[in-house]
C-alpha cells in the first residue's frame, strides 16, 4: 500500500545559512555568515556570474572593507559556499534508505537527492555548471561524488555478497550510475525539454524508474514487481516503471 503520509520537506541551504547568522554571537562571526548568507542568495537567484562583491556588500549592508576582510575576491567566497553546500547534502544523504530492503533502499536515496536538489536548485545549478571546470568551485562537488561513489561501491559489494577485492570492479559501476543520475536530474529540472518536461510532476515515479535500472545493474535482475507497485502510483510491466 502506498503510505499517504506527506514527505517531509527537503532541507535548504540557505535556511541554514539564515540560522547560522541568526545564532552568530560573536560580531566577526556574524559578519562572516552574512557574507556567506549573501553570496549563497545571489548564487541561488542570479547565477555565479552574476556574483558581485558590491552586491553582496548592498544586500546585506556592510562594506566592502569588511568583505576583504574575510575573503580575498569573490572566487574564495563562492568556494567556500559550494563547498558547503555539497557538505550539507552529504551531512543530510547519511542514513537515508539504513535498514530497508535493497530496493526501498536504492529509491529512498534517489527520492532524498531529487528532492534535495529541487529544493535547492539555484546553489544546484550554479555547483553542476562550475564543477565541469578545473577551479576551486569544483573541489566541494568532486569530494562528495568521490564520498557517494565509495558508499555506493561498499554497498555493492555487501548487497551482493561479493569478496573485498571486487571493489576496484564495483566502483566504476558506481561511477556510472551516480554519472548518469546527475546528468538526468540536471536536464529534467533545468532544461525545457518537452519531452521529459512533464516527469517534473511525478518526482516519485522518476525515482523509481532511476532505481528499477540501479537495480538492474547492481543485481542483474528485475526488483520484485510489488516492491515497485507497492512504493508509487505506477504500473510496472516488468521492462520498465510506466507513469500513468
Amino acid at each position: 500500500m502506498k503510505s499517504n503520509r506527506a514527505a517531509p520537506r527537503s532541507p535548504n541551504f540557505l535556511v541554514e545559512l539564515e540560522r547560522q547568522c541568526a545564532n552568530a554571537t560573536v560580531l566577526r562571526d556574524e559578519t562572516r555568515a552574512k557574507i556567506l548568507l549573501g553570496v549563497g542568495r545571489i548564487l541561488s537567484t542570479k547565477g555565479y556570474q552574476r556574483a558581485m562583491i558590491r552586491e553582496v556588500c548592498e544586500g546585506m549592508d556592510i562594506s566592502r572593507a569588511a568583505f576583504y576582510q574575510y575573503f580575498n575576491n569573490k572566487t574564495e567566497a563562492i568556494a567556500e559556499i559550494l563547498d558547503g553546500f555539497c557538505d550539507f547534502i552529504y551531512r543530510h544523504s547519511v542514513g537515508v534508505g539504513r535498514g530497508r530492503s535493497d530496493f526501498e533502499r536504492i529509491y529512498e536515496v534517489t527520492r532524498f537527492y531529487i528532492e534535495i536538489y529541487s529544493e535547492n536548485k539555484g546553489l544546484f545549478a550554479a555547483q553542476y555548471k562550475l564543477a565541469e571546470e578545473d577551479s576551486a568551485y569544483s573541489n566541494g562537488w568532486t569530494a562528495l561524488q568521490e564520498k557517494w561513489r565509495d558508499r555506493l561501491a561498499r554497498y555493492i559489494l555487501r548487497a551482493t555478497r561479493a569478496k573485498a577485492e571486487s571493489y576496484d570492479h564495483a566502483l566504476p559501476l558506481s561511477y556510472m550510475l551516480t554519472s548518469m543520475a546527475n546528468d538526468f536530474l540536471y536536464r529534467l529540472i533545468f532544461e525545457n525539454d518537452a519531452k521529459i518536461r512533464w516527469l517534473r510532476k511525478h518526482p516519485s515515479n522518476v525515482a523509481a524508474m532511476i532505481s528499477v535500472v540501479w537495480y538492474r545493474a547492481i543485481f542483474g535482475r528485475d526488483p520484485e514487481a510489488q516492491d515497485v507497485k507497492g512504493r508509487i502510483d505506477l504500473t510496472y510491466s516488468g521492462v520498465l516503471p510506466i507513469i500513468r
